[in-house]
């Protein structure tokens, strides 16, 4: 027995000895059973163990692959010996190859995933930039050539009442819509400006009906960069009076500091009706509020139209 214990030591694997019902009668110092107790049913700690299949077990928290042979005397299966491999390790590095192969496959998933969001975003990218120009050339023909238009048409039918009551005033007519005509085209071109109160002296230049400018304090530098909005507030504001309002009068009111500016447009016509914003109305807003501004309207049956535009400087 000696003898067979010492081969079992030189055995590297853990080698349970058992006799034929099945009891521990020896193993070796890598045994994962050191503190059991020879004697004791081998099948009560590995369940299957003397089936002669391979096949891995769990014990304490190993991992260990079994082979099972059984031991013949006289052509009679006497016991058997149950070789247990410690394979922990092996089984750890599948167990992450597993997981790591199921995290990558995630990865992968998650990745083909983001890229059709993204081949979406592209394409809705595109489209909001055709959208975008589109409103951009809209407001272009609404706040020029639309307006030019609606001047034109309103001197056309003076003309018509004119030619002959009033050759004089025809003419002045005439001369009108061929200015209105060339400040259509030169408009295509936007004018810079060098100061605010240019900006609103080529305004009262053009305006064909009285309108008061008043600026007080110092132009902010930040400002510049709003001009073509305050520009295209004040032609929509001009033309919104030349066509709902029967005022004859507008007020333009600058009210600049280092840090902040404020205008005011009011016209002293008589509004009536409901409050709704048209689309000349809803884009001004969008362009105040693009550029960092708030804006407001004044609108009280019985008075003229106000439209408030205020910034302030960036932090």
């Amino acid at each position: 027995m000696n003898n067979t214990k010492l081969l079992f030591e030189s055995i590297p694997d853990t080698v349970i000895v058992t006799d034929a019902y099945g009891y521990i009668l020896d193993f070796n110092r890598a045994s994962p059973f050191d503190t059991v107790k020879k004697g004791k049913k081998v099948t009560a700690l590995i369940p299957g163990c003397l089936e002669t299949k391979e096949g891995e077990v769990r014990i304490n928290g190993g991992v260990f692959r079994r082979k099972t042979v059984p031991i013949r005397y006289r052509d009679n299966v006497s016991g058997y010996t149950v070789m247990l491999t410690d394979v922990t390790e092996e089984a750890n590095i599948t167990e992450e190859r597993r997981r790591t192969g199921g995290e990558l496959k995630e990865l992968a998933d998650a990745l083909k995933k983001s890229n059709a969001e993204l081949e979406t975003l592209v394409l809705q990218t595109k489209q909001l930039a055709d959208y975008s120009e589109q409103l951009r050339i809209a407001q272009v023909i609404h706040d020029d050539a639309g307006h030019a238009i609606t001047e034109l048409h309103a001197i056309c039918q003076m003309c018509l009442r004119l030619r002959d009551s009033d050759p004089e005033r025809y003419g002045e007519l005439i001369n009108e819509g061929l200015e209105i005509c060339r400040r259509s085209i030169a408009a295509a071109g936007r004018k810079e400006y060098g100061s605010l109160g240019e900006l609103l002296g080529t305004f009262v230049h053009l305006s064909r009906i009285r309108t008061e400018v008043t600026v007080t304090g110092d132009e902010p530098p930040f400002l510049k960069e709003k001009y073509e909005v305050i520009e295209r507030m004040l032609k929509e504001a001009y033309h919104n009076t030349l066509d709902h309002s029967f005022a004859d009068v507008m007020t333009v009111s600058a009210e600049l500091s280092e840090k902040s500016a404020k205008i005011t447009v009011f016209d002293n016509g008589s509004f009536h009706g409901e409050f709704e914003k048209g689309f000349g109305l809803g884009v001004m807003e969008e362009n105040v509020v693009a550029s960092g501004g708030r804006i407001s309207f004044i609108a009280e049956t019985g008075r003229g139209f106000g439209i408030i535009a205020e910034w302030r400087e960036e932090k």
